[in-house]
């Protein structure tokens, strides 16, 4: 089952694929710049079934990030129509991630050129996870406040999250929240992945 995780700089797209595998599969970076550089896949079980993840470059990181924003965008593009290709295993679910602070404007433009020009057609499920609670106590309050600014945009599920990397001497309630926010990506998942992966031998 193939899961295509995408988002914005510093949106943490590695950072989530590490909270859902419990473990520190994709590296990791605390600059503006991300550290994911092309696509990576990763292997990992959830409640006895297999999934594939797939960490992409993050969006909109400018002339001076890792990767150009153009790069990126391509590098994205590509991968979704490769999945899709008849030839290939189809995608089961797209996961949008986004900073609690991201501008409704920049989700919007994402949300169009990935999803609406390429994979609306398809049926492909597409559910949104917002990082960045690290302080929050009721963090799906947020979503209750913010998601009448999203107009036009329909996501299967969301998840309000933290995911930050465990270190030692990390607060207990950090923890606390990332151990939260493992069980609620990982529920996000089963609960929206289409039990047939959308590709193109189905139209």
């Amino acid at each position: 089952r193939n899961i295509v995780i995408f988002g914005d700089n510093g949106s943490g797209i590695s950072s989530v694929i590490n909270v859902i595998a419990r473990e520190q599969l994709a590296k990791t970076s605390c600059d503006a710049h991300g550290c994911t550089s092309t696509v990576q896949r990763y292997s990992v079980d959830i409640s006895g079934q297999r999934f594939v993840l797939f960490d992409t470059p993050s969006l909109n990181q400018g002339m001076t990030g890792k990767v150009i924003t153009a790069k990126a965008e391509k590098q994205l593009e590509n991968l979704l129509r490769k999945l899709m290709n008849s030839k290939s295993d189809g995608i089961n679910l797209l996961v949008y991630c986004m900073r609690r602070t991201t501008a409704p404007r920049t989700l919007v433009e994402a949300y169009t050129k990935f999803y609406s020009r390429i994979c609306s057609e398809k049926k492909v499920p597409i559910v949104v996870a917002v990082t960045g609670f690290e302080e929050e106590t009721h963090a799906e309050s947020w979503w209750d406040i913010n998601k009448g600014k999203f107009e036009g945009i329909h996501f299967a599920g969301h998840a309000c999250v933290t995911a930050i990397q465990m270190y030692p001497g990390i607060p207990e309630d950090y923890t606390r929240r990332v151990v939260e926010s493992s069980n609620i990506l990982r529920d996000l998942i089963l609960n929206h992945y289409s039990d047939v992966a959308v590709d193109d031998r189905r139209f």
